[in-house]
């Protein structure tokens, strides 16, 4: 598969409003004279190698929609700088807040510039090292090292309202971190089938606290930590592992101190 399909661009750009999905970045993807300044960004990369790069994804589910995201350039380069604090759960998160007031339907000038950031997504032109490139000229291509591929891959950030866990970078990993793990915790449950097992701690988060985990005030963060810890503890393998004395997840201060040092706030 070449890259992302051309609906899949146009949907992209559609919900995007035409804005980098950083948060509180005001940037354009395409400028209304045609001019394209921002990028089709791949959650998980489309390459081996790439920032967040999953083998077990198929090369179709590489460039569908639900791993794309559109950013300027320097927020793509910034996320694809720090994997490991933009993971792929993080920059999915953040491509749902940013799409979820988006416009379903294009007009036709939206539909020019989407059709030209198609366009653009199709050929991507990378050279390492100290490297000459020259496209359609005679002396061809030229550089240490050149890579030439048929589409755009990168990936994302976030942070939502003022005084949200969500705003702060290491509340909102960590929360994350928590997620994740009984999201494993109920992979391994067998007993349990469906989509369902692994979306219900949203659902629940939301019954308990009155809103998105990462919506939730800053100051119910170590209830939301308890809560999560406990829902873990509560599933069938955490109870297992807790018998034992195995532990089921890393603790704030052993998160906060191997992710971000010593700083909390």
């Amino acid at each position: 598969m070449a890259g992302p399909s051309d609906k899949t661009v146009k949907r992209l750009f559609a919900l995007s409003r035409n804005r980098c999905a950083y948060p509180k970045c005001d940037t354009s993807i395409v400028h209304p004279s045609g001019t394209v300044v921002g990028e089709v960004c791949h959650i998980k990369a489309q390459s081996a190698g790439g920032p967040r790069f999953d083998p077990a994804q198929t090369e179709e589910a590489r460039h569908a929609f639900q791993n794309l995201m559109l950013f300027c350039s320097v927020h793509h380069r910034m996320v694809d700088d720090q994997p490991n604090t933009y993971t792929a759960e993080l920059l999915a998160e953040m491509k749902e807040m940013h799409e979820r007031d988006g416009d379903i339907e294009l007009s036709q000038e939206s539909a020019r510039m989407a059709q030209k950031l198609f366009e653009h997504s199709q050929l991507s032109i990378q050279a390492a090292g100290n490297a000459q490139v020259m496209v359609a000229s005679p002396g061809g291509i030229q550089a240490q090292q050149v890579v030439i591929k048929t589409s755009k891959r990168r990936a994302p950030n976030i942070l939502p309202t003022q005084g949200a866990i969500g705003h702060n970078l290491a509340k909102r990993n960590y929360t994350l971190h928590l997620i994740e793990r009984y999201n494993d915790f109920q992979k391994w449950d067998s007993s349990k089938d469906g989509k369902g097992k692994y979306i219900v701690i949203h659902r629940a988060i939301k019954t308990e606290f009155g809103s998105k985990w990462d919506l939730v005030p800053e100051p119910q963060f170590p209830r939301l930590v308890n809560y999560l810890q406990g829902r873990i503890l509560n599933s069938k393998l955490g109870r297992i592992k807790n018998s034992r004395g195995e532990k089921c997840f890393s603790t704030w201060d052993e998160w906060l101190q191997k992710n971000h040092g010593s700083e909390s706030e």
